[in-house]
Parts: structure tokens; sequence; C-alpha cells
């Protein structure tokens, strides 16, 4: 239970927008714009800012906090502290029953300096996503399955990850902090799947 003393209002301080949920593919694409340089989150995908996610200032400042105590060109070692760091720093907690909520880069690092951030799968995916493209390592963001779709039907999506890509090695990390360690039990269930290029 929540304690009058740990609560904050300035968390409630917040804009944004919330749309109706249109499909895997919509919320991924608006993950992939909002990794890249963002867009304004009212008009979806529609109209680009410039200066948020990858090219963001602040979303580089914080990921260079986050990997500061990394030998340099560890790139493996960044990788996973970003998805540690963003593993501890949200809670998982679905989305409303009839929206879909993405918030941008920069306010989720607001909202977990602040404190008690929840958020879901693709907000999980899309802080690392962002983080891993400021300090240069391929991002794409899979979409999974785990059911076998019946013939006809297209397959159905439930969960979205963020994967980087070492790029010395050219190993690609699963960065799933909802899977967390049984991250390969999860992708053994995995029956489709589809993947996004954040940086195409």
């Amino acid at each position: 239970m929540l304690r009058a003393q740990h609560y904050s209002p300035q968390y409630t301080h917040a804009v944004g927008a919330t749309m109706p949920y249109r499909g895997t593919d919509h919320t991924v694409a608006v993950m992939v714009q909002l990794a890249k340089r963002a867009v304004d989150p009212r008009e979806m995908v529609a109209k680009a800012l410039g200066s948020q996610g990858e090219r963001s200032i602040s979303v580089r400042r914080h990921t260079e906090q986050i990997i500061n105590n990394v030998r340099p060109k560890d790139y493996t070692s960044e990788i996973i502290a970003i998805k540690n760091w963003w593993g501890n720093a949200m809670r998982y907690t679905r989305d409303p029953l009839h929206v879909e909520m993405l918030r941008t880069p920069e306010r989720l690092i607001a909202d977990a300096s602040v404190g008690g951030l929840c958020g879901d799968c693709d907000e999980y995916s899309l802080a690392i996503g962002a983080a891993s493209l400021t300090i240069g390592a391929r991002a794409q963001f899979v979409t999974v399955g785990f059911d076998v779709p019946m013939w006809g039907m297209a397959p159905v999506f439930t969960h979205v990850f963020c994967r980087a890509q070492d790029p010395r090695s050219k190993v690609w990390w699963v960065l799933d902090p909802v899977a967390g360690r049984r991250t390969a039990q999860m992708l053994s269930r995995v029956k489709v799947s589809k993947v996004f290029e954040v940086d195409g």
C-alpha cells in the first residue's frame, strides 16, 4: 500500500496522449519513430520534432551515466548495463484496458527520475532501444507470439522486446527486462515473430 509520505505529486504532472489500440504493427511503427527522432504522440508518426529519441542530448546524457563505469569499448557490457538499469527503474504494469500508452524516451527518463515508474513491454523496449542508439548500437524491436496461427488467420503478437547489436562481434543481444532471467525460456516458446529495424 502506498503511504502518503511516499506519494510524489509531481509524478502526476504529465502531458501526453493515449490512442486506441490499432494493432502491433502500428504500435511498433510509433516506437521506431520515437526511438529514432520522436514524433508528436498526438499525431502518431505524422510529424517529426527533430531533437528527441536518438537525437536527444538528455537521452544521451542519461545513457552516459548508465554506462559510465563500464570499461571503454566493452560494447556488450554497455548494452547489458542499459537493459539492467531500465529493468530496475520500471515496474511492469499493463496498459489501460482500451488504450495504448507510449511515452517518449525523454518522458520515461523524467518519470523514472521521480520514482514509481510503471510501464509495459513496449515502453521497456522503447527506452532501451533509444538508449542503445545514442551509444552507436544498432537496435531492433521484435514482436512475438506464442500460439501457432490458425489456418487463414493472421498471427497474433502479444509481446515486444528490443535487441541491440554489439558492433564488434555482431552478436544481437535480446534485452528483455519483462522476461528477465526467463528470456531463454520465453524465446523457446515463440511461434511467430516479426523484426522491425529502428535504424533503417
